[in-house]
């Protein structure tokens, strides 16, 4: 590790490196359309490609004049592409190290940020703080929101709470190394996720049958440009099915566009669970608990959660020689959360089952557990 206070003494003078704009830059893990983690290839051209278009001379979501508020994890794709954003534009970034609603408030204050980046579960805590007016928060004027849109009511609760003079959405993964649409500099526009970003294509298809579809037909959105990422690491075959034959990214998002071009994300076609706006892997989970010896089977689905957004519920089917109960529970809850991300924890529950439903071939229906789940819950069974 080399802290930023130490760089002063390194000598100068090198020459650079010569580089392929195509060689790996970073490679960050995400869960991909399996289910399991892959690493995300980002080369050089794709980053420089976001810093290009993320700054003064693009959609300008970080100005020269800018102090950012660090609140995005350097290991998430926001972080590594946004704190690079503010360097090239010659803008301050304060990185935090606690990252819940009342240091955000003293930061701000302290340091006069301008603008920092929040996920949705994290504006809700937000709104929800009630010590905002013990601080002077003035100074920010810009939050970004990413990971999923925004609920309307909380959108505007915040922008009331800090007085903000933009709210802007931002929709992209880890595979376009940062935005691939983003709204415009006003806080008039919190439901769509904007436009798509210069440099870029998107298009929206029908699942099924992959053709084009016009305004207001609800279809997976497909990204293009600079800033899509190389591939999957040691994954030729994940590689191969990211991209349409087109070379678009399929992002796995349902969507539709409007007359005026402004795209409206309206659910995913993916199973992955985003809690606290992290991706979570079912079959990751899945792994875990049917390694318990009382563990038949086991599928994990995203349910509501009033805190988190969505979280992980297990559903599990036990062998003969095992019985029901709380203990067994805790068990199960404990395996997960030994070997787990915090956001990866049975956070939804655990609920024994009798039997999962299963496809023609084969395949765990986690969706149906989860409706049914839903159903018995809203009839109070």
């Amino acid at each position: 590790m080399v802290r930023f206070s130490t760089l002063k003494e390194f000598q100068t003078g090198y020459s650079a490196a010569g580089i392929d704009p195509r060689g790996v830059l970073a490679i960050l893990y995400s869960s991909g359309t399996t289910g399991l983690p892959k690493g995300v290839m980002m080369s050089h051209r794709n980053i420089i490609s976001q810093l290009l278009l993320s700054g003064d001379d693009g959609v300008r979501l970080i100005r020269g004049s800018d102090t950012m508020l660090g609140t995005a994890p350097f290991t998430h794709v926001s972080g590594l592409w946004l704190y690079s954003t503010c360097f090239t534009v010659g803008a301050s970034v304060v990185v935090m190290a606690l990252y819940d609603p009342e240091s955000v408030l003293k930061s701000i204050e302290r340091h006069k940020a301008t603008v920092m980046l929040m996920f949705p579960t994290y504006v809700q805590k937000m709104v929800q703080c009630v010590h905002v007016d013990k601080y002077d928060v003035s100074t920010m004027k810009t939050l970004l929101v990413g990971g999923s849109t925004t609920p309307t009511t909380m959108a505007k609760a915040v922008i009331d709470m800090f007085k903000l003079k933009a709210f802007r959405h931002v929709f992209g993964m880890s595979e376009t190394c940062g935005a691939a649409t983003v709204t415009d500099i006003s806080i008039d526009d919190y439901e769509s996720v904007g436009k798509p970003v210069p440099m870029s294509h998107i298009k929206l298809v029908d699942v099924q049958t992959r053709e084009k579809l016009g305004p207001r037909q609800p279809g997976e959105i497909c990204v293009k440009g600079p800033f899509c990422c190389l591939g999957y690491l040691n994954k030729p075959e994940a590689t191969k099915n990211l991209y349409d034959d087109d070379g678009f990214i399929q992002s796995g998002d349902i969507g539709y566009y409007t007359e005026e071009g402004k795209i409206f994300v309206v659910d995913r076609i993916k199973e992955l669970i985003k809690c606290m706006d992290q991706q979570v892997a079912p079959a990751e989970l899945e792994e875990l608990l049917v390694q318990h010896r009382a563990v038949k089977e086991a599928v994990v689905a995203g349910v509501p959660h009033r805190e988190y957004g969505e979280a992980a519920r297990a559903f599990v089917v036990l062998f003969q020689h095992a019985s029901v109960s709380e203990d067994l529970k805790k068990e199960l809850a404990k395996l997960v959360a030994d070997q787990s991300a915090f956001h990866k924890h049975l956070h939804g529950g655990i609920e024994f089952v009798e039997s999962i439903p299963k496809s023609d071939t084969g395949k765990n229906l986690r969706r149906a557990m989860r409706d049914s789940y839903l159903k018995n819950k809203d009839a109070g069974i």
